[in-house]
């Protein structure tokens, strides 16, 4: 060894022949593992039922303008695309159909109970601990509820396409089978448990105007669907039976009806929270709110009974529907009026991209909506339009618009704090408004449209192939529309990817430590 170099000890004979440890034994000792922390099943953490909610209503909002897409190139193109498969099981044959029918069944469902219902249920389950200033009370409830309603709508969605599962001759809104019905009523059920548990126990004798909204919607949505389901029930087990114009009816009724109370009794709940809660202003008026519930509630119950057009029906029944649908646009300028008042000193955030953006737009089309309804009621207007494409272009118009644009309102102000991330307006956040707003005016007014056109059309006798080619033009719009609004979602779900993924996380202060809403003046 040269001098002044280190020392090396040999390695002795042993050890070069032992096998090398894959772990260290020391780890193996059980004290020096951390005790495992047991979860519970259903997490109790605050905002974890609105957290669920949001995210599948996202997820809804994209499989629902995915199958529109798929249902107007049905209506454009029904015998190219039509399909027809006959499967062997042992029960026998299982027949799966992609019609103009199942698709419009599909699409309409996944509409209301998957993009709709998910979101007002996120809407209730966010903004109330926060306006009550404490959390949820039920929020083992309220998760189990998110849990139960997708599980109950993925089954659902799937019988629609298998005519041996769902309910021939049954409305768009009321074909799912009777065990996903009660899997549906359970978690509505859950849902009000949960929300009005809360609300009792708030101590609030007048709690805010967003309360009131939520909590007829709630009602209303699991009554009637208690209702319809109870019904079918009672026709199963041969204890009652309603005729086939009775159903249709009931049916129609029951569509209007959840339209008018739920969606839309959330939407208004909704935007009475976001502007201004993103505004930081007080609300104007408590008590032009609380008139506008009023009127909201009354004519709202009265005006699904315009659906009822039979000759079994007395007409004074019908007429007390139209007056009240024409009446509803009362309610929706008190509440525009209410809500821009509230924006006084705070314009200049309806020139930037974000939450007070997407909710004026969505005030735009409650207004527009409510007007075109009040003119579909008009005895004239009807003689024309009736029976055309008329009251699907104004349907579109308000859910594709109003709904849609305040709940996309409350995901760009909610998403941020329920996942913790700081991230500001977006890019996205523009792109998402105007393909939502392009999407719910081409396809309602290009459907409106239409059915002017298509009466028109009628009134001077005209062809029916020349009515259909003349059709096809203004369904091509409506598909371009209905494009548009699937864009929106997903640049939605984009948007909220990339806040998840890389955005820094921030400390938020959860619902019970924050306080309420600013009074009204």
């Amino acid at each position: 060894m040269p001098p002044g170099s280190p020392r090396r000890d040999p390695v002795p004979t042993d050890a070069r022949l032992r096998t090398p440890m894959a772990v260290n034994p020391k780890k193996l000792r059980p004290y020096d593992q951390p005790p495992k922390v047991r979860r519970p099943l259903i997490p109790n953490e605050p905002d974890n039922a609105a957290t669920a909610f949001l995210v599948a209503a996202l997820v809804w909002f994209l499989l629902a303008t995915g199958i529109g897409l798929l249902w107007t190139a049905l209506q454009l193109f029904p015998d190219q695309l039509s399909l027809h498969l006959e499967m062997p099981s042992l029960r026998g044959v299982i027949t799966f159909e992609l019609s103009p029918a199942t698709t419009a069944s599909g699409f309409w469902n996944s509409l209301f109970y998957g993009w709709f219902a998910n979101a007002g249920f996120a809407a209730v389950f966010f903004i109330t601990p926060r306006v009550l200033g404490r959390r949820l009370a039920g929020e083992t409830l309220a998760s189990a509820a998110a849990a139960l309603w997708n599980i109950g709508m993925l089954a659902g969605l799937v019988a629609l396409y298998v005519p041996q599962l769902g309910v021939s001759g049954a409305g768009a809104l009321t074909e799912f089978p009777l065990p996903v019905a009660g899997v549906l009523l359970l978690a509505m059920l859950l849902a009000n448990g949960a929300f009005w548990r809360t609300v009792l126990t708030s101590g609030e004798r007048l709690p805010y105007v967003s309360i009131w909204y939520f909590g007829v919607a709630l009602l209303a949505l699991m009554g009637l669907y208690g209702l319809i389901s109870l019904e079918r029930v009672l026709s199963v087990t041969n204890l009652f039976h309603l005729s086939a114009a009775a159903t249709a009816l009931a049916t129609a009724f029951y569509g209007r009806a959840v339209e008018t109370l739920f969606v839309s009794g959330v939407a208004i709940g909704t935007l009475y929270y976001v502007i201004p809660r993103a505004s930081g202003n007080p609300l104007f008026s408590w008590g032009l709110a609380m008139l506008g519930w009023l009127l909201w509630l009354g004519l709202s119950t009265l005006a699904p009974l315009a659906t009822l057009v039979d000759v079994s029906v007395p007409f004074a029944i019908t007429q007390i529907g139209n007056v009240a649908t024409l009446m509803l646009v009362v309610p929706a300028f008190l509440v525009v009026a209410n809500l821009l008042l509230s924006l006084t000193g705070r314009w200049t955030l309806a020139l930037s991209p974000g939450t007070v953006q997407f909710a004026l737009v969505s005030l735009t089309f409650l207004v527009a909506a409510s007007l075109l309804e009040a003119i579909g009621s008009l005895g004239s207007v009807h003689k024309l339009v009736g029976g055309t494409e008329w009251g699907l272009g104004v349907r579109l118009f308000g859910l594709l618009g109003t709904a849609t644009l305040a709940f996309l309102a409350l995901a760009d102000h909610a998403f941020p704090r329920l996942l913790r991330r700081n991230w500001g307006d977006t890019l996205l956040a523009e792109a998402t408004i105007w393909a939502a707003f392009a999407g719910a005016a081409l396809a309602g007014l290009a459907l409106i449209a239409g059915g002017i056109v298509h009466g028109s059309m009628l009134a001077d006798g005209a062809a029916a192939a020349e009515i259909d080619g003349t059709v096809f033009w203004f369904r091509l719009v409506q598909a371009g529309g209905i494009s548009l609004s699937a864009l929106a979602a997903a640049v939605m779900a984009l948007n909220v990817f990339l806040m998840y993924s890389s955005a820094r996380r921030a400390e938020y202060v959860v619902a019970g430590d924050a306080a309420a809403l600013p009074a009204a003046r």
